[in-house]
């Protein structure tokens, strides 16, 4: 059975195709930028202090201010789960406050990957899910490992559903 695979019949029909965070490899930019802003303040400092009188206060206040920018990045993604089972996309999100979302497989129009090159470097990507739901449209899931592969499970899934639930789907309009 593949790593994603469709759960066989005979399992419970809310079997868990995935369940996972996404990488934290997604935040490897703000980490980059945050390493330089600190550099950045560090020289700065550096060479105003030379110049004039410059409280100590002040860098450590902008380095705090970008740690914590590093951190809210970081807790938001620790703070991300999604689940797809045979039936639903279910995603947990939120430091504080939580926020629960989910879209039935069966309203799967489209589901792309897409694979930024430095995520590649790493095996990571995201799965963009294109749905017929007017209230989330548009499902990104970032981060996830094998994301072509997930990809492809979540395609067989949605069609298997719609085939068991008897859902055939219409486009109005543009096409």
């Amino acid at each position: 059975m593949a790593r994603y695979g469709i759960v066989p019949r005979s399992e419970p029909i809310n079997a868990v195709i995935f369940r996972g965070t996404p990488s934290q490899l997604i935040n490897l930019p703000a980490f980059i930028k945050g390493a330089v802003a600190i550099l950045a303040i560090g020289i700065g400092f550096g060479y105003a202090s030379t110049q004039w009188p410059v409280s100590w206060f002040i860098p450590v206040l902008a380095v705090l201010l970008v740690l914590g920018g590093i951190g809210l990045a970081y807790l938001q993604v620790k703070f991300t789960e999604f689940e797809i089972d045979v039936e639903r996309i279910t995603c947990r999100k939120g430091i504080l406050n939580r926020t629960v979302q989910s879209v039935e497989l069966f309203r799967i129009q489209d589901v792309t990957s897409v694979h930024p090159w430095w995520q590649r470097m790493f095996g990571i990507g995201a799965v963009v899910v294109m749905t017929s739901d007017s209230n989330n449209p548009v499902w990104r899931l970032p981060g996830m490992t094998d994301a072509e592969q997930l990809r492809n499970e979540l395609n067989r899934a949605a069609i298997a559903l719609r085939d068991v639930k008897g859902v055939r789907e219409v486009n109005m309009g543009r096409v």
